[in-house]
């Protein structure tokens, strides 16, 4: 589920938009993992219908395996730092977080439950800048090939 101002969009789970991407570390003995995110359409700031979509790119870990993700945290402080690592969220197009908290809960059954709070530019044309607070819960599938999609008929 993803939240913004009170209107819920549920995970979409019918294409392969939303996944937990690992990747092997250019050390070869670490993980680093990416989130993608799509969410169903819903109404958002008045009558406009939405599907948000949520990337944050590569993440390195120091962690060997899965299982030892489990409870890491992972935060990007201000908007600089989101902008220079392509961190995005789209509505009406992409724009950058200021700031958010990702937190690894749970894996289970091939999917890892994540939690992710925050604050993304809504519109990064307005003088100032709109924002918009965002809290995200979801159970993503874990990809670390291609092939790991047909686990889950996509």
């Amino acid at each position: 589920m993803f939240i913004l101002q009170g209107v819920s969009f549920p995970l979409r789970t019918d294409e392969r938009g939303s996944a937990f991407y690992v990747h092997g570390s250019d050390d070869g003995d670490t993980i680093d993992i990416s989130v993608d995110a799509h969410f169903q359409e819903n109404t958002f700031e008045g009558d406009d219908n939405v599907e948000p979509y949520v990337s944050i790119n590569p993440i390195q870990t120091n962690k060997n395996s899965l299982s030892d993700l489990i409870g890491m945290s992972f935060e990007v402080k201000t908007i600089e730092e989101a902008d220079e690592r392509e961190d995005t969220l789209y509505i009406w197009e992409h724009e950058p977080f200021e700031n958010y908290l990702l937190n690894i809960v749970d894996i289970k059954d091939d999917k890892v439950h994540i939690q992710c709070k925050g604050t993304a530019v809504t519109d990064g044309y307005a003088e100032p800048y709109k924002t918009v607070e965002f809290t995200m819960d979801c159970w993503l599938p874990i990809i670390t090939g291609v092939d790991d999609w047909k686990k889950y008929g996509l």
